[in-house]
């Protein structure tokens, strides 16, 4: 305070410092809905508040987290399904052709349509969603297969192995991917897609019914595999969306909570407003109508 201020004075404005802080207080209460701005506002409840604002960011980010899996995981299946679709018509070219009736010209519809359904599997193992490949492991901006247009052939698996997990709110992982060397390109007999979709060709381009009838045992058994993929990412797609509804589910409970600890009760604050405006009327009023002291008060 400044020096010439007597004790009264002092006391006058500490006193109006208040009551307009009251007042600037219960106003912006009543404008945001809010009663805490500052640890200064609610020392007592900071410590809980800032606990479930983290709790609240984690959950959020969880929930973003898991909407980004949930598209990969859904593009994933939905791929896996296609291929199922994929080895169901190689069964029927192969059953087709052991039949001792074809015609060379059915013969060439059959080796071409063959050729197109790997040409198809490779749509689906190279599938991407923005720029990641999905069937590619862990090394997602990589190609997984390329096609050699001069020897007609899929080369080898080109990504890497797929540990990626997810989270449920809470912290328990559970795996989210499988690769496509796992899938398309595996070294278990007869379990190699592309591999059983080459054999059908070679057999239709041969015209031998028992390579035919070999390929079509092949084509089976690449196409339980394939199943098995499917079921297992359907399977991981129930995680997801239990792990999903978790995190929608904690971050309603925790806005709730936030909600609680922040919120400003109204009537409170109507009822601090209209006694700050008052009380600062009443203080300016008494003030200016005082006694002031003049000169004459000193000579007398």
């Amino acid at each position: 305070m400044p020096e010439f201020l007597n004790a009264a004075d002092s006391r006058f404005l500490s006193s109006l410092d208040r009551i307009q802080g009251k007042f600037e207080r219960a106003q912006r209460e009543l404008a945001t809905g809010k009663r805490v701005f500052s640890a200064s506002d609610e020392p007592d409840s900071i410590s809980a508040l800032l606990t479930v604002r983290s709790q609240l960011a984690a959950s959020e980010q969880s929930r973003l987290n898991l909407g980004r899996t949930k598209a990969e995981v859904d593009a994933a299946e939905n791929g896996l399904r296609n291929a199922v679709s994929i080895f169901e018509r190689a069964r029927v070219l192969a059953a087709q052709a052991q039949s001792g009736f074809n015609s060379e010209p059915t013969y060439l519809a059959l080796q071409q349509e063959a050729s197109d359904l790997k040409q198809q599997l490779l749509n689906v193992a190279n599938l991407a969603i923005e720029g990641r490949y999905i069937f590619a492991g862990n090394s997602d901006l990589t190609q997984p297969f390329d096609y050699d247009p001069n020897t007609n052939l899929v080369g080898p698996y080109a990504g890497s192995a797929a540990t990626r997990q997810s989270l449920y709110p809470g912290g328990s992982p559970f795996p989210i991917a499988v690769s496509g060397g796992e899938i398309f390109d595996s070294q278990e007999p007869g379990e190699n897609a592309f591999a059983a979709l080459q054999e059908l060709e070679d057999a239709l381009v041969a015209r031998d019914p028992e390579l035919i009838r070999q390929s079509l045992a092949t084509v089976e058994t690449a196409t339980r595999h394939i199943a098995s993929n499917l079921s297992y990412y359907g399977s991981i797609q129930r995680r997801v969306d239990e792990a999903t509804a978790a995190a929608e589910s904690s971050v309603l409970n925790l806005t709730n909570q936030l909600v609680r600890l922040e919120e400003a009760d109204a009537t409170k604050s109507i009822i601090d407003l209209q006694q700050s405006q008052s009380q600062l009327e009443v203080s300016l009023r008494v003030k200016g109508s005082a006694r002031r002291s003049t000169l004459f008060d000193f000579l007398g």
